[in-house]
């Protein structure tokens, strides 16, 4: 989080309450479309009910931090994901919380507790980018950051999947229903996405960036709540989530090359 946070300036911080249009399209598209259509597929799919929490967990989740590095890298509007996700993680300290108490309840959840991991997961690592900024030790930390959040991200799949080698080579049928969820959440969803943006005339470069925006959760922060709380099980909607997220990125590049030409 703070290796993601340093490219976010102060003053992009201090002007959200200014701009709050990217902030609400983006809470529109993660939460309210995005969750919308995740949660009414796992409670007809999944009979399993940790994995169920798993999705309750991942519903609650703000976008990934990484959806600016590729709504930039696809040709998409950098600023429109920045003010997003900026806003969102900002609005998750009350979000998480409140659909985890809402869907899942006390027994599962503490809320003290809860707020106290996201306190350490998104306030400190802002705090500590804060820090890092005024010491002018920004751009060098961007020079190798990327390379470090692919490593941090391979590392996080490696070892959820590790934690659920059982279910994912010994119980393929648990997975069948996660992975359909997945599939509509990034491939279908993105490209319905892109498909309404079309019929609304907006730009291309704001396209990508919704299209983003609608498609991504955190799953590791997702990983680690859901671990804390919610047992082994409940990280598996977030690997497999993060798993397609990643190659319905890499068709993005495909897909938008190919309109180009």
């Amino acid at each position: 989080m703070t290796l993601s946070t340093v490219s976010i300036t102060n003053r992009d911080l201090a002007s959200l309450k200014a701009t709050p249009r990217p902030i609400l399209i983006s809470l529109l598209l993660n939460y309210v479309v995005m969750g919308g259509i995740m949660l009414p597929m796992a409670r007809w799919l999944i009979n399993d009910s940790e994995i169920w929490a798993g999705f309750v967990t991942l519903a609650a989740m703000p976008p990934a931090i990484s959806a600016t590095p590729f709504s930039y890298m696809l040709g998409g509007d950098s600023v429109f994901p920045l003010f997003g996700t900026t806003g969102l993680y900002l609005a998750a300290l009350g979000l998480t919380p409140g659909m985890m108490m809402l869907l899942l309840g006390a027994d599962f959840v503490n809320p003290a507790r809860l707020l106290l991991i996201l306190v350490q997961l998104i306030v400190i690592p802002l705090a500590v980018s804060r820090l890092l900024l005024s010491r002018g030790l920004a751009q060098n930390i961007i020079k190798w950051r990327d390379p470090a959040l692919n490593w941090i991200f391979f590392i996080t799949i490696y070892i959820i999947i590790g934690l659920n080698r059982q279910v994912f080579f010994e119980q393929p049928g648990i997975l069948f229903g996660v992975i359909i969820i997945t599939i509509v959440l990034t491939f279908g969803l993105g490209h319905a996405i892109d498909f309404i943006a079309r019929r609304l005339n907006i730009d291309r470069s704001t396209r990508i960036s919704w299209i983003v925006m609608g498609t991504r959760k955190n799953a590791a922060l997702a990983s680690v709540i859901a671990l804390a709380f919610l047992g082994e099980r409940a990280t598996i909607p977030a690997a497999v989530c993060a798993m397609f997220a990643a190659l319905f990125i890499v068709w993005l590049g495909f897909y938008f090359k190919k309109q180009v030409k």
